[in-house]
């Protein structure tokens, strides 16, 4: 059987390092074609990419590295990257730009009728979630495959830990807490590297290819880290109360630590808090920080009746008093290799999978929380997906300025 053919849209860390995840996978796949909007990115992807092979892929560096077979006539960069990518004769196309282009690229690869790897977030606003909705279901209507980076999913321990919730082992749920808190400020190191750069000696942070290039410092193009980083726990937590379940409101608090300047480190918040009510006296509650100098704790627990299943770093059950019950430490193959590992089984073999439904609402939960922070207001949650028209995406892309009009203010962001 021929080897499936993978192109890769987004040279940068999260790009080469999932490329690297493929090719650990299966032996059965090769990497043909690459793209990005800048040039330097691309040009410099083969080596970045042998340096994620000889970190990720251990015992495997020198069958991997024979299966990168990209070429100068494989390998594009501009605004039109992704479609002269899509255009070529790919099994797989894995989509890690910065998340403000991930449904027009999605869009853009399932209508060529390719199977995807889409990095999560799914999108920075309800807009954009309407959009993902309407890919989500052309996959399905093609017949295509979509594996999402939410890589929990692909975790032996959270598959057994989320079985336990679900399965009523601690009994009805009555709380549940999700956190994301850690002790640098993530835009912090690429900020440094940025102002180093010669790729970025003549911009300045309203200058839109420097946002780009910076893009987790920048909400339009981020989401923020609520939506960026911390849908990865507050995805587990849809995850283990059934994706239907929604909040009823949400109310949510969060700002920016004085010390990180104005644009220079962009214009998220570093904290956010977060209430999600549930209905029925069930509450999620979610912290993310960003911090220097804080104390970090990442992870996910969910409380019942007859007690708590937590994942902090591994996953434990405890009884209504305390006493662990229950084990599950990670182990076997690693999460960011098993999610290519069963996108490329399904692609191979004619099965069906498609993660985007559900990331879709824990990327909307993410929204909803980052929106109620800025603005300060507790609202209907079924407002964001009904009647929100927020689109954070600049409407002229292509134009040298993208000012930014600060951090938002809670009491003065108004609600779109």
């Amino acid at each position: 059987m021929a080897r499936l053919k993978i192109g890769l849209i987004g040279c940068g860390g999260r790009g080469t390092g999932a490329v690297a995840n493929a090719l650990d996978a299966s032996e059965d796949v090769e990497i043909v074609a690459l793209a990005d909007l800048f040039e330097d990115k691309v040009k410099s992807a083969p080596d970045r990419i042998l340096n994620s092979i000889r970190h990720w892929n251990k015992g495997k560096v020198e069958s991997s590295a024979k299966r990168l077979n990209f070429s100068p006539e494989r390998s594009f960069w501009g605004w039109d990257c992704a479609q002269k990518l899509c255009a070529l004769d790919l099994d797989i196309v894995i989509d890690t730009t910065p998340p403000v282009f991930r449904p027009s690229h999605a869009k853009i690869i399932i209508e060529s009728g390719k199977h995807a790897f889409l990095e999560k977030p799914a999108g920075v606003d309800a807009t954009q979630m309407h959009q993902m909705i309407e890919v989500a279901k052309l996959a399905d209507q093609k017949g295509l495959c979509i594996v999402c980076g939410t890589q929990r999913h692909y975790a032996n321990h959270y598959l057994e830990g989320i079985a336990r919730v679900q399965n009523g082992e601690i009994g009805k749920i009555l709380a549940a807490y999700c956190y994301w808190n850690q002790g640098e400020y993530v835009g912090d190191g690429k900020t440094k590297i940025l102002a180093k750069s010669e790729y970025t000696k003549d911009l300045v942070p309203d200058d839109t290819m420097y946002q780009i290039r910076d893009w987790a410092a920048f909400i339009w193009a981020s989401g923020d880290h609520i939506v960026e980083q911390h849908v990865h726990n507050i995805d587990v937590i849809a995850w283990g109360l059934g994706y239907d379940k929604l909040p009823v409101e949400v109310s949510g608090m969060g700002g920016r630590a004085l010390d990180l300047p104005v644009p220079q480190y962009g214009d998220r918040f570093s904290h956010f808090d977060v209430d999600f009510d549930m209905g029925d006296g069930l509450h999620i509650i979610s912290y993310c920080r960003q911090e220097p100098g804080t104390t970090g704790l990442v992870g996910e627990r969910f409380v019942g009746e007859k007690g708590v299943i937590e994942f902090m770093g591994d996953a434990k059950q405890f009884d209504s008093k305390g006493k662990l019950v229950w084990q599950c430490k990670p182990t076997g193959t690693g999460p960011y290799t098993q999610e290519h590992v069963h996108l490329i089984d399904c692609v191979k073999n004619g099965k069906k999978v498609n993660d985007l439904h559900n990331l879709i609402v824990s990327n909307t939960f993410g929204i909803a929380g980052r929106m109620s922070a800025f603005s300060g207001k507790r609202f209907k949650y079924d407002w964001v997906m009904s009647r929100s028209k927020e689109s954070l995406m600049p409407k002229d892309l292509k134009a040298k300025k993208t000012p930014i009009a600060g951090v938002p203010v809670p009491g003065k962001y108004k609600l779109v």
